[in-house]
């Protein structure tokens, strides 16, 4: 009998004796927990296993692409000893007989998220922020519960990877064994490997006031700083150790303890495809090596993702099916979510074609009973078998350094196996049992008798079948399909159940010429099927049936029939390998480019060029450029335009104007994970360069409006913010780090006024320090103090002898720190936010006093009033142009501002603060022309040249000049004209916007709609879509305070909110867009008052 013990091969009868199953293959993989060491006193008769076992008749698949028929695998104490075709068993084996099954390794999941033991915050050595807990391990704690346990089993896990939940650095992961209680009289330990990774994840404390990191860019910061201190740690603990009498001992520190002792990989867990690419560049920078925990979204990025060379895990949580029944609902449906419907289960077959080593996990699915649903479905789309399975197996095994010990069948393995009935991908398998470390779990029990096949049956005379014989074929199939064949008529069964060996089933009479419903129901004996049969008239009536072998095909009563609805149902659940486009460009979703554009050689001639340059406005010009750098800015050089340099392509734009690609000296644009870390009052070790997001939208539509580079601040929530990020508008690159402007000055946010000091934030953000004015002065004075002595600190330092640095600390490094040095040795300018006249001349002073120069004054409405200072301090001011009246310190604002300033000798920019203005940056500029009669074509230099000398990039971008980047905008006319717009916009001299280009991709957004919305429509005659939810366990969020506004204060100040957000949706504005003044702190406020 299957999966039962034969009594012909006798069992040894031998006593019960303990081998530690893993000791004699990892070495005493010792337990954690104690209450998994010890073994419970025996209360009852003891369970004789032998622990030798033979596993016969079945096909064997050892591993991914191999397959053994009639194979023998013999298990000793928890080992597989052999595996091979053909073989007897041992004697005194017990003998498990699979003939008609399957045989294969026992899977693995690579990560199951659990509750790991707490660190208590006043522990010794515990790090001072809860996020950070690298001692904690997994293994140490209650581990996977039973249920979770089982439900792995049942889809034929036999291990599975528990990380710890929660956190930045998380703690330590332990590969172990999905069996229960040992059985009575025996202790096997669970734990098969510990430390298999460090789990970690960018996550924040949330939005609970004042918890650090309240953004992704602080999680990385955070994340970056504490393995400086392991590193520092290490060093210090070497220093003393080699001159202990010199010093007192370094304080506990267990969390960087644990990271230094730990060796092994850390396992990023990432919410999309660029935290994916952020946490191997994190990892790359400290060397240590990765695994990635995606989310399924790779394939949006798969070039840039394979070439990290990391192995990832992916779960199969593709996204519910939109809803596009009706036209409404189509309609509010982006083509982004269309493609990552139609995409998603690409995903598995795309990383492995891409070489990219992937392994399979249950986690993040909102079921986990759907995951060989979804895995077929993988399947479908082009993902191989053989490579499922190494994906459930031998590469979970190599990731996790235990690949001579499991994800094979081989001598030498670990028993962990999986017995099915049919292929285990198959929609109609059956896993019967899985084997774990050499134990049997009974997973679905066989059926006592096997129904399928053809069956010949006789009827009573006459048959309650109107004219048709007495004598039929019954056909049942995987799945209990059952069909009812009678003379050239056949009718499905509905209702079918099989309990053990009987069977039930109706038919409608319709089909045969009766009327009614025939209700069935049989026991089955061997070959044999008795039965009655009840008609519409409650006749009963005795019927027998009788098994055709297998090599006897059933006859052909007759030509084919017209298929009926059953049929035609059945024809469209059959799966059929979906026609799926295989590439998609970059970025994913609308406007993707299918390859960055060509560097090429043009000649651009009878233009008027803006040069923002000494040859100033020159009509009838000819501007030439190769290898993505300007070669000619000029007049034409000759009749017809022929080049003097020769070749190129000449393209006449006569009418047309060209000038230098507009630069936004103040951006939020594309910043993933929060504008902000607002929750410290410096947060100086931030960058926007780690969360740069180049799938945003409005980059493409600053494209449209001539913005070719951007000034990416942080923002305005603290006295000392985070680094920024000066980046070209490069749609469509690979990578985000491609983005970034190479050479470019590093920048920091600063910020005064009513931001900082909360003013605005409510009621509940009252005690960061500081609250006034004066303190942020007193705060920023302090920050250059400390910076200035940790400077020198170093510096003394590097000055010892080798001998002199004997026993002595190292100092040790810190970001935040590091970031003010930088601005003292002037490697980093200050980009301030800033309003009222005293604190631009507080901070005037302060640069003079530490000996640093200010990059810019940033919106400075008031800088009209002390202009000479800032002429003396700044290399310039970049301005509003005329906004006013917004709050109550810009009440002195006026639009002649700008060029007040521009006319006292500041270096004056404009600049957007918004992704809305940011698209009409050359109607700001002529704003100064409006309001204070500035020289047009000095007005353009407030959006080009200006911001480039602002931000220390002069000599490379800003004015249409021999030697620059190809940097340029060719505009349908004057370019301060509102009336005017971008023809077609060229960064490194590549074409990356036109109006040609633009209406191809309308075009093809519409085709590609149309298409997926149709093919989701067809799906939806045979499965109603269903809304997405969340998944059961999906990497934690940080939580949400569920508290109400407290005071009437607040309480107005939401409900103005409200209807600001309300205002901006009916004039069709974007409410998640950041907007002029914010600088982020309307998200962070809303945060804290629940929007």
């Amino acid at each position: 009998m299957i999966g039962r013990s034969s009594q012909a091969r006798s069992v040894r009868a031998a006593a019960v004796r303990f081998v530690p199953l893993f000791a004699a293959l990892l070495g005493a993989a010792a337990l954690s927990a104690a209450a998994w060491s010890q073994a419970q006193p025996h209360t009852m008769p003891r369970e004789v296993d032998a622990g030798w076992h033979a596993l016969i008749g079945a096909t064997l698949v050892p591993e991914p692409g191999s397959r053994v028929e009639n194979a023998t695998v013999v298990i000793r104490d928890g080992v597989i000893v052999s595996a091979r075709a053909d073989a007897a068993p041992p004697a005194g084996a017990r003998v498990w007989d699979y003939t008609g099954l399957t045989l294969y390794a026992g899977f693995i999941e690579p990560h199951a998220p659990v509750d790991a033991p707490a660190i208590e915050a006043d522990a010794p050595g515990a790090h001072w922020n809860a996020l950070i807990t690298p001692q904690r391990i997994a293994a140490s704690g209650k581990g996977l519960d039973t249920a979770t346990r089982k439900a792995l089993r049942d889809m034929g896990f036999a291990s599975a990877v528990i990380a710890p939940k929660e956190g930045i650095l998380r703690g330590r992961a332990a590969l172990v064994s999905l069996f229960d209680d040992a059985p009575d009289g025996q202790s096997l330990p669970r734990v098969i490997r510990d430390g298999v990774y460090m789990s970690a994840a960018f996550e924040s404390a949330g939005r609970r006031a004042g918890s650090y990191p309240g953004s992704q860019m602080g999680a990385i910061a955070l994340f970056r700083q504490t393995m400086l201190d392991a590193q520092w740690r290490a060093d210090d603990l070497a220093a003393y150790e080699r001159n202990p009498a010199r010093r007192a001992a370094p304080a506990p520190a267990s969390a960087l303890d644990a990271i230094n002792a730990f060796d092994g990989p850390i396992a990023f867990v990432v919410s999309d495809e660029l935290e994916a690419l952020r946490a191997t560049r994190l990892a790359s920078e400290f060397d240590v090596p990765a695994i990635v925990m995606g989310d399924g979204s790779e394939y949006r990025r798969l070039d840039a993702i394979a070439a990290q060379n990391t192995p990832f895990v992916v779960p199969l949580n593709f996204p519910a099916t939109p809803r596009v029944s009706s036209l409404a609902d189509a309609e509010s449906v982006d083509l982004r979510t269309l493609m990552t419907w139609e995409q998603a289960p690409t995903n598995p077959r795309r990383l492995h074609d891409a070489g990219v080593s992937v392994s399979l996990t249950t986690d993040r699915l909102r079921r986990r009973a759907d995951f060989h649903a979804n895995l077929r479905k993988a399947i479908e789309h082009g993902l191989h078998e053989d490579h499922a399975l190494a994906m459930l197996t031998t590469n979970p095994a190599s990731m996790l350094g235990v690949q001579d010990r499991m994800g094979r069948i081989a001598p030498g393995m670990l028993a962990n196996i999986v017995v099915s009935k049919g292929g285990v991908f198959e929609k109609d398998a059956e896993i019967r049992d899985v084997w774990v470390a050499g134990r049997r779990f009974e997973i679905k029990a066989p059926p006592s008798v096997e129904p399928e096949g053809e069956w010949e049956a006789a009827f009573p005379a006459p048959a309650p079948f109107g004219a048709a014989p007495d004598e039929g074929r019954i056909s049942i199939k995987k799945g209990n399909r059952i069909t009812l064949h009678m003379g050239d008529k056949k009718a499905d069964a509905r209702g079918v159940r099989v309990a053990e060996n009987r069977v039930s089933f109706l038919i409608d009479a319709d089909r045969f010429g009766a009327t009614g419903v025939l209700a069935f129901q049989a026991v089955i004996d061997g070959d044999d099927m008795i039965g009655t049969l009840q008609d519409a008239d409650d006749r009963i009536s005795s019927w027998s049936a009788t098994r055709v072998p297998p090599d006897v095909p059933p006859e052909a009563d007759a030509p084919p029939e017209a298929p009926n609805a059953a049929d035609e149902d059945k024809k469209n659940d059959a799966p059929a390998a979906p026609e799926v486009p295989e590439t998609y460009g970059l970025p994913f979703g609308p406007y993707a480019l299918d390859a960055i554009p060509e560097q090429r050689h043009l000649r651009f001639v009878n233009a008027t060029l803006w040069t923002c340059g000494p040859e100033g406005i020159i009509e009838n010009g000819e501007l030439e450029i190769r290898d993505g750098r300007i070669v000619y800015a000029g007049a034409a050089r000759r009749a017809g335009g022929a080049s003097a340099s020769g070749g190129g392509e000449t393209i006449d734009l006569a009418g047309r104007h060209i000038t230098p690609g507009i630069i936004d000296c103040h951006s939020h644009t594309g910043i993933s994970g929060g504008v902000n870390e607002g929750t410290h009052a410096i947060t100086a070790e931030v960058r926007i360069a780690d969360v740069i997001n180049p799938d945003a939208i409005s980059w493409y539509r600053q494209l449209a409006g001539g913005v070719t580079l951007v000034n990416q601040l942080h923002g305005s929530a603290n006295p000392i913010g985070g680094q920024n990020s000066v980046v070209k508008n490069r749609w469509g690159v690979a990578h985000p780090d491609d983005m970034l402007v190479e050479g470019a000055i590093g920048g920091i946010k600063f910020a005064l006024g009513e931001n900082v000091k909360q003013s605005n934030w409510g009621e509940r953000f009252t005690t960061r320090y500081p609250q006034s004015r004066m303190g942020v002065e007193t705060f920023m004075r302090d920050a250059f103090t400390v910076a200035r002595d940790y400077r020198e600190q170093h510096r003394r330092h590097s000055a010892m002898s080798a001998r002199e640095r004997e026993g002595v600390a190292p100092p040790r490094r810190d970001l935040q720190l590091d970031a003010l040095v930088e601005i003292l040795e002037g490697d980093r300018l200050v980009h301030c936010h800033s309003y009222r006249q005293d604190e631009i001349l507080m901070l005037a002073r302060l640069a003079q006093h530490f000996g640093f120069t200010i990059g810019t004054f940033q919106h400075i409405l008031e800088g009209y009033k002390v202009a000479e200072a800032i002429k003396a301090t700044a290399i310039g001011a970049s301005a509003f142009s005329d906004w006013w009246a917004f709050k109550i310190e810009v009440i002195d604002a006026i639009p002649e501002a700008g060029a007040i300033m521009h006319e006292v000798g500041v270096n004056v920019s404009f600049n957007s603060d918004s992704d809305e203005l940011a698209r009409r940056m050359h109607a700001e500029a002529a704003k100064a022309v409006k309001y204070g009669s500035v020289d047009p074509h000095e007005a353009l230099k407030f959006v080009t040249l200006n911001p480039a000398i602002q931000l220390g990039i002069q000599d490379r971008v800003g004015s249409l000049e021999p030697g620059k980047d190809a940097d340029f905008v060719v505009w349908s006319g004057e370019p301060l004209s509102s009336m005017s717009r971008p023809l077609a916009t060229y960064i490194d001299g590549r074409e990356y916007f036109s109006v040609e280009r633009d209406a191809a991709h309308r075009e093809h957004i519409q085709r590609e709609r149309m298409r997926i919305i149709g093919k989701i429509r067809a799906e939806g005659a045979r499965a109603a879509p269903k809304r997405e939810e969340p998944a059961e366990d999906a990497t934690p969020q940080a939580e949400e305070t569920d508290e109400e506004p407290t005071s009437a204060h607040e309480r107005e100040h939401q409900r103005h909110v409200r209807l600001l957000m309300l205002d901006l949706l009916r004039s069709g504005q974007d409410p998640d867009a950041h907007r002029c003044g914010e600088c982020g702190i309307l998200d962070l406020t809303e945060h804290a008052h629940h929007h």
